[in-house]
This record gives C-alpha cells, sequence and structure tokens, in this order.
C-alpha cells in the first residue's frame, strides 16, 4: 500500500478506534462520537476522491488527455481501458524493476503482459526487447507494447520475430471509441 494511502487508512482505523471507545468506555462524551465519526468519513472520502474523479476523468479520455498524462497515469489508465474491452485480473506492476511489464491482465483464458509507452517519439527496438524479456520473468503467455505514438521499423521487424504485439495510436483510438460505444449502450 502507496505510504499516502497508507496514512489515509491510518486516518480511518483511528476514527473506528474512537467510535468504539465511544461506544465501549464513555458514551456521555459527544465530542469523542464526533471526532471518532469525522475521522472516518475524512479518510474515506480522501481515498475515495482521487479513485472516483479519476474514473469520471478516464471515463471521458481522448487522445490530447492521454498525450498530457504522465507515464504511471497511462499506466493506470491502460488498466481502466483494459477492463473496458473484458480483460480480468489486471494488474500494474511495481514501478521500478518491474522487468518490461507494466501491467499484466488476462483475457479468453491467455495472459498477458503490457509495456505501456507514453511517448512523444515513436517507440524503438528496447521496448519489444524488455517487454519479451518480461514474459519470461513473469510465466505470461503473450507480450504487448502500448503506446500513445507509433512504433519505428526496427521494433516492427523486432516485434514479428518475436511474437510481441504492437498496439499504436491507431490502436488506441480504436479502443477508446470501443469503450465509449459499449458505456453507451
Amino acid at each position: 500500500m502507496p505510504k499516502k494511502d497508507n496514512e489515509k487508512f491510518k486516518l480511518f482505523v483511528v476514527g473506528i478506534f474512537l467510535v468504539l471507545l465511544y461506544y465501549f468506555l464513555d458514551d456521555s462524551n459527544d465530542m469523542l462520537l464526533y471526532i471518532g465519526i469525522g475521522s472516518m468519513i475524512l479518510g474515506l472520502s480522501t481515498w475515495l476522491y482521487p479513485l472516483l474523479s479519476k474514473r469520471k476523468r478516464f471515463s471521458s479520455a481522448q487522445l490530447e488527455t492521454i498525450d498530457m498524462m504522465s507515464g504511471n497515469e497511462f499506466e493506470e489508465y491502460t488498466t481502466f481501458l483494459l477492463a473496458k474491452h473484458q480483460f480480468q485480473k489486471i494488474r500494474q506492476t511495481k514501478a521500478h524493476g518491474d522487468q518490461g511489464i507494466d501491467v499484466i491482465a488476462s483475457k479468453n483464458g491467455v495472459t498477458y503482459g503490457i509495456q505501456c509507452k507514453r511517448w512523444k517519439k515513436n517507440v524503438g527496438n528496447k521496448a519489444i526487447q524488455e517487454v519479451y524479456a518480461g514474459i519470461g520473468y513473469y510465466a505470461l503467455d503473450k507480450a504487448i507494447v502500448l503506446t500513445n505514438s507509433s512504433f519505428t521499423d526496427s521494433a516492427k521487424q523486432l516485434s514479428k520475430k518475436l511474437h510481441v504485439e504492437l498496439w499504436d495510436r491507431k490502436t488506441l483510438t480504436k479502443m477508446i471509441e470501443e469503450s465509449l460505444i459499449h458505456d453507451k449502450q
């Protein structure tokens, strides 16, 4: 659990503790109850608000929005988009030492390792090599490199040899459009 989430959770737990203390020890001190309930509400709301606002922002994201995201936000967006496309068991790997895999997800019995590249330039061979190594490290079935950009010719050639799927800006656009259509149905 990230440090900020841990602090929010602690605030929530303190709130529960104060409410329980109120009920079991001193039900005449209403201030204890109010502080406890307030701590619980504050802890929950500071934890839920970013999740809900991110979901809202992601559900209306277009390429211009994605182009402005940080690398980590793009990885989070990828998990959101994969869920819209019926992928399951979706999880982000750790930020450092991820062995070339940013997101792991399954669909139709196949487990994918996905490297996310939110770049302005075309993605080259290095990303293909890294994700290919990652499928062995995590014992995955298939590898994908997803970008908001495109791929160099060399990366396209290497991906064919190594059977790494390339999802470029066109693929990303199509996935976004399909998820928006699915949301309207």
